[in-house]
């Protein structure tokens, strides 16, 4: 979609020759037909915001990143996904308007608000969306980062708010103002305690702090960020869904808590479509997400762009790509097709021929070897805060081979991660306000046991992965074989309990040996 062009100003530049410079026409409602949730109307101010290159950009970025690499069709971008979360901001909060018993005063502002918050939501994502913020954390290893990229979505917002005039145009002229921008990003952080450092929260008051669970429900992680990423991945990945969220919105009410606190309540019948949601939130991450080969991918991807940046890769005015939230000029020309420039400059650089030899293994598809995974027991689990580095020398000692074991400690290393319900250890549904169906007006908390017999007594597993950068037949199996060994020693299991895990989407094959290593696909 073209970017509207902006109304001139006299302190800026003159237009360059040939540049169009007509006045802007209205900013009108316009429709998108949308594979998920069909023709979308998306308002006058939200299309103020999708006309700009802030916006633009989210085409540019993977919704599911490296997870393309496994499910083919999964190409679906952060820019769909957005329309999709502002349209259902939009049914939400305007649902909640209808409500009369109590009344809750929610204004056209507010609705308004609501539905810009939901679109902006995930302009600050980077390239291939989560890789991103892994290649940060890796490039800036030691350092305190209180970035988080919702910091760089409501710094986007801003700059599109200032740049383009909209106070002064579309949005004064649908009664927004200063403070309506302010609750916009308070709405993308989703809690005070996820603001950047010395933000002041002003934006709405304690009697509507339920607006605030819409978009980034930071209470019992119930949004519609959920709502349309778990349909739209779904059906891009091909994984059924059986949660409803039409439904669960259609049930939506705000009460006070039990402390008194403005929430969102759902009726009590809809506790095990609430189960639903985040079984298919764990399903998604078992089968999709975490998936052995997109997180191979990811590694390498991330290799690539650290040998990039030790090479000079600099983005617009010479900023570091793991610097680049400090920078929002640097920021917004960075997108999936880093690689590809990388690629390009590769070339003519001797220094990025390392980051472009990774990325031709990967789209050559000559991955990391995944040589195992351990799903970590509940009573084993002081493990995850253990460094990785010190669980890949426990893995190496297994090693009887010393030249296999040094190797495993220059070639091999340790991939730990969680799948859980969205809040580590803790039943997100027992954090939820059901209320009566004799009295909408009161709402309580469901325990587990009230619900079913069948609902999950733990929310919360951890997996330990083992991957190898060489291909080396007699590196893998001998990376296998340890790790093996490793998980007898550390957990205590006999020998016929010590088999490590087969992938979630694929059993071992018959007939391969033991200690033979799982090639990644």
């Amino acid at each position: 979609m073209a970017r509207q062009p902006k109304r001139a100003k006299t302190s800026e530049p003159e237009p360059a020759a040939g540049a169009d410079a007509t006045p802007p026409r209205p900013h009108k409602p316009k429709i998108f037909n949308d594979a998920i949730h069909g023709h979308l109307e998306i308002h006058a101010v939200c299309v103020a915001v999708v006309d700009s290159p802030e916006f633009q950009r989210l085409r540019k970025l993977k919704q599911l990143g490296p997870t393309e690499y496994v499910f083919p069709a999964a190409g679906h971008t952060r820019f769909s996904h957005s329309l999709g979360v502002s349209f259902l901001a939009g049914q939400f909060v305007e649902r909640l308007a209808e409500q009369r018993n109590p009344p809750l005063n929610i204004t056209p502002s507010d609705i308004l608000c609501v539905k810009l918050a939901g679109l902006c939501h995930d302009l600050g994502h980077g390239p291939l969306s989560h890789t991103y913020e892994a290649f940060v954390k890796r490039a800036r290893k030691g350092e305190k980062i209180a970035w988080q990229h919702e910091h760089a979505s409501a710094a986007l917002f801003r700059r599109v708010v200032d740049r383009e005039g909209l106070l002064d145009g579309v949005f004064g002229a649908h009664g927004l103002v200063e403070q309506d921008v302010k609750f916009v990003q308070e709405l993308i952080f989703g809690a005070p305690g996820d603001a950047p450092p010395g933000w002041v929260w002003a934006g709405r008051g304690a009697d509507k702090a339920f607006l605030y669970e819409i978009v980034a429900n930071h209470r019992n992680g119930i949004d519609v960020d959920k709502f349309d990423y778990f349909r739209r991945d779904a059906y891009h990945l091909n994984i059924p869904v059986s949660f409803d969220c039409d439904r669960l919105i259609m049930h939506a009410r705000a009460i006070r808590d039990p402390a008194g606190a403005w929430t969102v309540a759902y009726a009590e019948k809809e506790v095990w479509n609430v189960y639903e949601l985040f079984r298919t939130r764990f399903n998604l991450h078992k089968r999709a997400y975490q998936h052995r080969v997109t997180h191979a991918v990811e590694s390498m991807l991330c290799d690539s762009l650290l040998a990039a940046e030790r090479g000079g890769f600099r983005l617009r005015g010479g900023v570091k790509p793991s610097r680049a939230m400090e920078d929002l000029d640097a920021y917004v020309s960075l997108t999936d097709f880093v690689f590809d420039a990388i690629k390009a400059q590769a070339f003519n650089d001797p220094k990025l021929k390392e980051a472009a030899a990774l990325i031709d293994r990967v789209e050559t598809r000559r991955l990391y070897v995944h040589a195992g995974e351990v799903v970590v027991p509940a009573r084993g689990h002081e493990l995850v805060a253990t460094d990785d580095t010190d669980i890949l020398e426990g893995i190496a000692r297994c090693c009887d081979d010393a030249a296999l074991r040094a190797r495993l400690r220059e070639e091999a290393f340790v991939d730990k991660f969680s799948i859980n319900f969205g809040m580590k250890l803790r039943n997100p549904v027992e954090e939820t306000i059901f209320y009566l169906r004799n009295d909408d007006a009161i709402g309580r908390q469901i325990k587990r046991e009230q619900v079913s017999c069948f609902a999950p007594s733990q929310f919360c597993e951890w997996y330990l992965r083992l991957y190898v950068r060489s291909r080396d037949d007699e590196l893998c199996a001998a990376a296998t074989l340890a790790l093996t060994i490793w998980e007898r020693q550390t957990f205590g299991r006999g020998e016929h309990d010590a088999t490590i895990a087969p992938s979630p989407t694929r059993a071992a094959a018959p007939g391969v040996r033991a200690g033979q290593p799982p090639r990644a696909a």
